[in-house]
């Protein structure tokens, strides 16, 4: 799994040393230090504000470990953890999600990973890579599967270039110093796909507004198309602990919506990918008639 050394050192906590001595902590506990470290950076790093979480939303949905842990007849943990080198410096952080999922012929887990970056000083030395190999291997330890075995699914949020408005995609960009295209990029370069679903983000809170801004996307996914009961399980522990933080959603809610969507469904949700859609985008042809980066995927594929 690329890990120098992995080892667990208490029920809510693991450590990790990386290629190249990055040490990565992570943590199931609302009361560890990890959370406050991850948080620092988490803080710096996420401005728009239906995206972000504030440090009480971690606390509430790590809290959920305790009550929630076989939530819908299946295993969940949510983490946070960060990543350090060698003298303690911050290099990057990350929150997310594991759920066991029991279904033939799928991945025998899926990874909502809620939040991750990287520091700006330690951008470039191949970072992304080794966190998602580490993120595969504790998500499989904590949920009390075989680290060695196949992997999890991964799934992530992404901007939608497409969906922001002027303000949000220069804000994000310059605050980030990555252009949201480029950004996809890189995850288009370790695999991720768009989930050809019509996803929308429930509020993260009752300040907040439902995002349809972002795009939904596969990381490194067996096969072209994701098995419908697999993301209809992943989504519906996701939105209830991660998003929701096991609170009740009001009636007709974004998320019902999407688990409704998905209930009993058969046919596989294609996977588009990202590079058609990206060339289109830098060789600057119009973007008029789409009304998302998806549907211009899926075209640019076609």
């Amino acid at each position: 799994m690329g890990f120098a050394e992995v080892k667990q050192h208490r029920p809510s906590g693991y450590g990790f040393v990386l290629p190249g001595g990055v040490r990565v902590t992570a943590s199931a506990d609302p009361a560890s230090p990890v959370l406050r470290r991850f948080f620092e950076g988490y803080d710096r790093a996420f401005v728009l504000p239906d995206e972000r979480e504030e440090l009480d939303g971690f606390e509430k949905c790590l809290a959920l470990n305790a009550t929630h842990r076989h939530a819908f007849g299946r295993t969940h943990c949510e983490l946070v953890a960060v990543l350090e080198d060698e003298t303690g410096t911050l290099l990057g952080g990350i929150n997310f999600l594991a759920t066991a999922i029991d279904r033939a012929g799928a991945p025998p887990a899926a990874v909502a990973l809620n939040y991750v970056y990287v520091e700006e000083a330690a951008r470039g030395r191949g970072l992304l890579r080794q966190t998602l190999s580490a993120v595969r291997s504790v998500a499989l330890t904590a949920l009390d599967l075989d680290p060695e075995g196949p992997p999890p699914a991964i799934f992530i949020e992404q901007n939608d270039p497409l969906r922001l408005t002027p303000e949000e995609y220069a804000e994000d960009t310059a605050h980030s110093g990555l252009d949201q295209v480029d950004r996809l990029a890189i995850w288009a370069r370790v695999g991720a796909r768009v989930v050809d679903f019509p996803y929308v983000q429930p509020a993260l809170s009752a300040d907040q507004q439902p995002d349809d801004g972002l795009i939904y996307a596969a990381v490194d996914y067996p096969g072209e198309a994701v098995d419908a009961g697999l993301l209809h399980d992943h989504l519906e522990s996701f939105f209830t602990i991660s998003v929701l933080k096991g609170e009740a959603e009001p009636p007709g809610g974004a998320a019902s919506r999407q688990i409704a969507a998905l209930t009993g469904r058969t046919a596989p949700v294609a996977l588009l990918p990202m590079a058609p859609a990206l060339d289109w985008l830098r060789m600057g042809r119009g973007v008029e008639g789409f009304d998302s980066f998806r549907d211009l995927a899926r075209e640019a594929r076609d």
